[in-house]
């Protein structure tokens, strides 16, 4: 994209022109693309193209209702759909692999994402964190103290807040904002076509996941090494120096490296955590700190993480005092759908950990309890490997409940090939798994929401499977 060319130029350049959205989707960005655009270029001819059904996508179709400039085209994406199309904005769940796109780009149509316009016309900074599992608590809370240490911050994209939200001339042309960006292997693919990294990059681990999209481990790892790809020697890379498949991501990338260790620090730059008490060593400010913690959230080992990746970031990478972290870091209390507690009934506790979508993030969640606990679990499969899993629940579990999916049949049969003492019982929905638990619970017990599978079939995404949980334990 040539160096002139900003978000005003970009517009006007398809007034009276067609743009597609491709995906509408239910998780807000096909959506906000949809209001960007019909609200930004009147004179564009704007065509929705979805998969979805109508009755599946109800509650987006009447927010777009209003919009005279936009036609929806549903239940199909084929070439004829695009003909004539000067602009397509691309769903990230669609790949850029897919052979459809590969015709379009052939065909010199133009496509875009809201992460590729953001990263083209954004003059800030970029914070980006990624890995297979706690970009959303490192990412809110890298935001939170940077706010708290009076930096211009906000935050997006897969933290459920599409970047078409930010993209205004008052925010794009701010240099001293900083963009904190939660972003998936699905919109990291995005950066290759941006051609820009963040400025600051930090991966939190990478473990099998999306296995169903990427095939591969080695292809997946090459989708999480693109947060790093476009760096220059003057950004910043945050890694756990313990993850063996973050030494792959560092090989052969310019920016500066910095660790996190749960271990004694190797490296010369980072931070370490220090078990008794609470605390964090850091390491790279001229001088070793210990930044001593109250807040019994990060005892738990994967919260500990995100804090010492965080405090990486806003510590020794841009310089936030001690003190006013400080007080941030013991209010903090996490985020919703990731082991958080709901309420307790008659003595019986219930946790949704509904965001544990892959098997080795209910592995460790399960970690955290001495007792035996209830597990609601099943769901749909990304081609993981469940042996670990069934090995873990097979001690762990005094009770499974499992939802309906394309996995659970296999789950099942591998707890009760190594536990045919356990007891397993299928359900049909999240009301019946919620009591079902329940009725098999007496006081003491913990019921957990922790499926380590993807939530579609039966629910819309795993939010709407968390907040289905959250009613079926309210309604008790």
């Amino acid at each position: 994209m040539p160096k002139k060319d900003n978000l005003k130029i970009f517009l006007k350049s398809f007034e009276n022109k067609k743009i597609i959205i491709w995906g509408l989707g239910l998780n807000f960005g096909g959506l906000e693309a949809v209001k960007f655009f019909a609200k930004k270029i009147k004179s564009a001819e704007i065509t929705v193209l979805d998969l979805k059904s109508k009755a599946e996508l109800t509650k987006s179709l009447k927010e777009i209702k209003c919009y005279k400039n936009v036609k929806v085209v549903l239940g199909r994406q084929e070439e004829k759909d695009f003909l004539g199309a000067d602009l397509v904005i691309k769903n990230p769940a669609i790949p850029w692999e897919l052979a459809l796109v590969k015709k379009l780009q052939s065909k010199n149509i133009r496509i875009e994402t809201d992460i590729t316009l953001f990263f083209k016309f954004f003059k800030g900074k970029i914070i980006g964190i990624t890995g297979s599992k706690g970009k959303t608590t490192t990412t809110t809370l890298i935001g939170q103290l940077l706010k708290k240490g009076g930096k211009d911050v906000f935050l997006g994209g897969n933290i459920r807040v599409s970047l078409f939200a930010y993209l205004k001339e008052s925010i794009l042309e701010n240099r001293r904002k900083i963009a904190v960006l939660e972003l998936s292997s699905f919109q990291l693919e995005d950066l290759f076509y941006a051609k820009r990294g963040p400025e600051i990059a930090v991966v939190t681990n990478v473990l099998r996941d999306h296995l169903n999209r990427y095939g591969t481990m080695k292809k997946y790892l090459e989708a999480k090494k693109l947060i790093a790809l476009f760096q220059q020697k003057s950004d910043f890379l945050v890694l756990n120096e313990q993850d063996k498949n973050q030494k792959i991501i560092q090989k052969n990338i310019l920016s500066s490296k910095f660790y996190f260790s749960s271990k004694k620090l190797v490296g010369s730059r980072g931070v370490s955590l220090e078990s008794e008490p609470l605390s964090f060593l850091i390491k790279g400010t001229g001088k070793k700190e210990l930044f001593k913690v109250n807040n019994p959230f990060f005892s738990q080992p994967h919260n500990a993480q995100s804090l010492g990746l965080a405090l990486i970031v806003c510590r020794l990478i841009l310089g936030v005092s001690e003190k006013l972290l400080e007080k941030e870091v013991n209010s903090f209390e996490g985020v919703p759908y990731r082991m958080e507690k709901i309420r307790e009934i008659s003595g019986v506790a219930f946790y949704n950990d509904t965001t544990a979508t892959i098997p080795d993030a209910t592995i460790g969640n399960l970690a955290l309890f001495s007792i035996k606990v209830i597990l609601i679990s099943g769901g749909s499969d990304k081609n993981l490997k469940f042996e670990r899993f069934a090995q873990v629940v097979s001690r762990k579990a005094k009770k499974v409940i499992l939802l309906p999916g394309n996995i659970t049949a296999v789950i099942r049969q591998k707890i009760k090939k190594l536990n045919p003492k356990i007891s397993c019982i299928d359900v049909k929905n999240m009301r019946e798994g919620v009591h079902k638990a329940f009725e098999n619970a007496k006081k003491g017990d913990v019921i957990i929401l922790s499926p380590g599978c993807t939530s579609f079939g039966l629910f819309k995404n795993e939010f709407d499977r968390g907040d289905q949980f959250n009613k079926e334990v309210a309604d008790l």
